[in-house]
C-alpha cells in the first residue's frame, strides 16, 4: 500500500474565512465544518467537489484517505493523506482519481527541510501574494459494514517540488491548479489515468513561493538527512529519464 511519510504534507492552513473561501468557489458551505484553522491527518477539513445533484459544495473531508475494505475510517495504521501523481493509476488512489476529485483550499503548507538555508527546520510555504492555494485532490466516500454511517474521506495529490521548495529542502508538494480549472478538475464523471493527468498537467499551477519559519527540527533530523538526499536525487534522477512523470 501506498503510505504518506513524514517527507510529505502532513499539514496546512487555512487563514481565510471559510464562508469567504465558499462564496469565492460560489459553493454552499456545509454547516458541519467547525471553521478555518490548521489541518493534521484525520482532521475533518474543507473540500471542494460537486454533488450529484451539480451543485457546488464545501464540505467536510477527512484528511486521510479510506481505501476499499476498510472496517473504519481510522483503520489504516498511517493516514493515507498523500497520494503520489506518480501513482495515481495505482490501488488504492486509481479508482477516485478516475471519479471523484476535489479541491482542498489553503493559504500555507508546512514541509521538514533538509538541505539549503532552512536545512534543520519545518517551514510554512504560501504564495509570495498571500493569495488562495487551490491543491488538487481525490476523495472516497467511506460506509460503515451495516451502511448507518458515511464519511467522505481524502488526499491530496503530491507532485515533484518546484525550484523554488526543491532550493529549500523539500523535495515534494501539493499539486496546485489554476483557479480557472477547477471546475475541470472536480466535474463529475469518469476520466482515466492518462487523461486526468493531462488534465492536471493543463491547468497545474506555479505560484511565486514565500517561506516563513515554523520551528527547529529536533537533533535527530541529521540521522534523515541522508536518505532524504538520496530520495531527492532519486526523484531527479528520474525526471530526467522520464520527463512526463513530472510537472
Amino acid at each position: 500500500m501506498q503510505r504518506s511519510g513524514g517527507e510529505m504534507c502532513n499539514r496546512y492552513l487555512i487563514k481565510a474565512k471559510l464562508e469567504e473561501v465558499a462564496q469565492r468557489y460560489n459553493a454552499r458551505l456545509i454547516a458541519e465544518l467547525d471553521g478555518a484553522g490548521e489541518f493534521l491527518p484525520r482532521a475533518m477539513a474543507p473540500g471542494l467537489f460537486i454533488d450529484d445533484e451539480d451543485e457546488r459544495l464545501l464540505g467536510p473531508m477527512q484528511f486521510a484517505f479510506c481505501p476499499p475494505g476498510c472496517p473504519s475510517p481510522s483503520d489504516p495504521k498511517r493516514a493515507l493523506n498523500n497520494a503520489r501523481i506518480e501513482s495515481a493509476g495505482k490501488w488504492p488512489w486509481k479508482d477516485a482519481f478516475r471519479t471523484t476529485r476535489c479541491v482542498l483550499p489553503m493559504t500555507e503548507f508546512r514541509e521538514p527541510c533538509y538541505w539549503g538555508e532552512t536545512a534543520g527546520s519545518e517551514v510554512y510555504f504560501s504564495r509570495a501574494d498571500a493569495d488562495l492555494l487551490h491543491a488538487a485532490g481525490i476523495y472516497r466516500v467511506w460506509s460503515s459494514p451495516d451502511g448507518k454511517t458515511r464519511l467522505v474521506t481524502m488526499s491530496l495529490l503530491m507532485r515533484p517540488a518546484s525550484d523554488y521548495i526543491m532550493d529549500r529542502g523539500h523535495h515534494r508538494q501539493p499539486l496546485f491548479i489554476d483557479e480557472h480549472g477547477v471546475d475541470q478538475w472536480i466535474r463529475p464523471g469518469r476520466i482515466e489515468t492518462d487523461a486526468g493527468v493531462a488534465l492536471l498537467r493543463s491547468i497545474a499551477a506555479e505560484p511565486e513561493f514565500t517561506h516563513t519559519h515554523a520551528r527547529d527540527m529536533a537533533a535527530s533530523w541529521t540521522k534523515r538527512r541522508t536518505a532524504k538526499l538520496r530520495e531527492r536525487d532519486q526523484q531527479l534522477a528520474a525526471l530526467d529519464s522520464a520527463p512526463a512523470v513530472g510537472f
